[in-house]
């Protein structure tokens, strides 16, 4: 849908803070990217796509609202043969509170990458005013409207380590400690951990087969050499895998 919000190429409804005469570059005209996501979804596949910016997500929503309604007028059916076909935007890191209900009612998925907040926090405030930047990387404000969120770590833009996004989502601080952006919008270590389990499987259409340690699921899961339910945020970051299991086997074990 549009760029990044570091290189001031992600689309934004208003100019960008620091640069007055910019507002981002939109990669489509919005009745060519209806068109483009209405016969995709009549098609039976997924969507999902990039936006950053405020107006690349609402280009999304609109996209999406079209396409649904498309699918629904004709009859068809979501990949799993149901109703929800599980639209995702990615990144959706600037976005305004009437964006976030419009998430919930076509039941988009905001898949968010919360360690992108360690890098742009730097700067992230700068490019987009206070106003704009207290709803920026809105994890809460989506949990808070029952949204559903997928994290990942958007490897290799940034490090692929889940921890830091564990982190960052739970402090919005920078690694030293030393900054903190928009407290609000942290949420808990209980909710962090689901956005990158149970979200991400909902997302893919395989909640019944991942996301959770229960009977007759993947044995997908990492032993720790800590509880990171338990122990200080800063101490996440520090978090060692001794062991990991897929499928019920071991794939890596630590020496």
């Amino acid at each position: 849908m549009d760029g990044s919000l570091g290189s001031h190429t992600a689309a934004l409804l208003e100019p960008y803070a620091d640069d007055a005469k910019n507002s981002g570059l939109p990669q489509y005209e919005a009745a060519e990217l209806n068109e483009m996501a209405k016969q995709r979804v009549l098609a039976g596949f997924q969507l999902g796509f990039h936006a950053i910016g405020d107006k690349g997500v609402q280009m999304a929503l609109d996209a999406y609202a079209g396409a649904e309604k498309a699918a629904r007028d004709a009859g068809v059916k979501a990949p799993n043969g149901g109703n929800d076909f599980r639209l995702r935007i990615e990144h959706a890191q600037v976005t305004t509170p009437a964006e976030i209900s419009r998430f919930k009612e076509l039941k988009v998925i905001a898949s968010m990458q919360p360690s992108h907040l360690l890098t742009d926090m730097r700067w992230a405030e700068d490019r987009l005013g206070p106003k704009r930047a207290a709803t920026s990387y809105a994890w809460a404000a989506f949990l808070n409207k029952g949204v559903t969120i997928a994290f990942g770590t958007d490897y290799p833009v940034e490090p692929v380590t889940p921890f830091r996004g564990l982190y960052a989502a739970v402090t919005r601080k920078s690694e030293d400690g030393n900054q903190q952006y928009f407290p609000e919008q942290k949420i808990t270590m209980d909710q962090a951990i689901a956005a990158y389990t149970t979200g991400a499987a909902f997302a893919e259409f395989e909640e019944k087969e991942k996301g959770k340690l229960v009977p007759g699921m993947l044995a997908d899961f990492a032993v720790l050499d800590r509880d990171i339910t338990a122990v200080s945020a800063e101490k996440v970051l520090g978090a060692k895998v001794l062991r990991t299991v897929v499928g019920g086997k071991t794939v890596y074990k630590a020496k």
